[in-house]
C-alpha cells in the first residue's frame, strides 16, 4: 500500500485531503527522504486527536499527516468557520500553530527547509536557525519540484507565509480542552 493511501486511511471523511498531499506522497515514494528539515509523513490510526485532546469530540476535524522527530504532528484542521487549514501540534501541548492556510503555502513553507517548523524562528532564513553548519535539512530538490509543480516560489522566510502572531489555533485548542475539563 503507498504511502497516502495509508495516510488517507487515517483521514475522516469531513476533511478534504488536498490533491497536493497526494502529490507529496507521490514525490516521497519516488524520491524517499529526507523531505525537508526533519518532517515525516505518517500514517495516523485516527485516534491521535483523541489522546492528544484527551477526547473525541473534534477528532472529526483534524487530518493527521505528518510529524517531527519530537512527536509533533502536522494535521489537516477544520476551523470554526468550515475553512481547512494545515497546523502544527506540538508533542508537549504547545507549538500550537497555523501553518498555513492551504497546503501548496504549507509545501512552501516546508520546502524553505526548516529543521524542525515548530520551534523555527520564522523572522529568519534556514540558514541561520538550523543547527547544523552545512544545512542538511534544507532539500533544494524538493524545493525546486515544489516550485516546478505548482508554479510558485518558495520564500527566504516562514514568516512571508505564516502568521506567526495568529494564536486563534492556540485559543481555540485551550478552549476545547477546558470544555472538556468542564464535562
Amino acid at each position: 500500500m503507498s504511502i497516502f493511501q495509508e495516510i488517507k486511511q487515517g483521514i475522516p471523511n469531513t476533511i478534504t485531503i488536498p490533491n497536493e498531499l497526494q502529490k507529496l506522497c507521490d514525490w516521497v515514494d519516488e524520491n524517499d527522504y529526507p523531505i525537508s528539515g526533519l518532517f515525516e509523513l505518517r500514517e495516523d490510526d485516527g485516534e491521535t486527536i483523541k489522546y492528544w485532546m484527551d477526547t473525541d469530540k473534534v477528532s472529526n476535524r483534524f487530518g493527521v499527516f505528518g510529524a517531527g522527530p519530537d512527536g509533533s504532528l502536522y494535521a489537516l484542521w477544520i476551523d470554526d468557520d468550515g475553512n481547512q487549514k494545515v497546523v502544527h501540534l506540538g508533542s508537549e501541548g504547545g507549538e500550537l500553530y497555523i501553518l498555513a492556510d492551504n497546503f501548496i503555502d504549507f509545501l512552501r513553507l516546508l520546502a524553505i527547509g526548516y529543521e524542525e517548523i515548530g520551534s523555527a524562528d520564522m523572522s529568519v532564513t534556514a540558514e541561520e536557525w538550523n543547527d547544523d553548519d552545512d544545512c542538511e535539512s534544507i532539500n533544494p530538490e524538493f524545493m525546486e519540484w515544489v516550485e516546478t509543480e505548482f508554479k510558485v516560489s518558495v520564500p527566504a522566510k516562514g514568516n512571508e507565509i505564516m502568521d506567526v502572531d495568529d494564536s486563534s489555533f492556540n485559543e481555540w485548542i485551550t478552549k476545547q480542552i477546558e470544555a472538556n475539563d468542564n464535562n
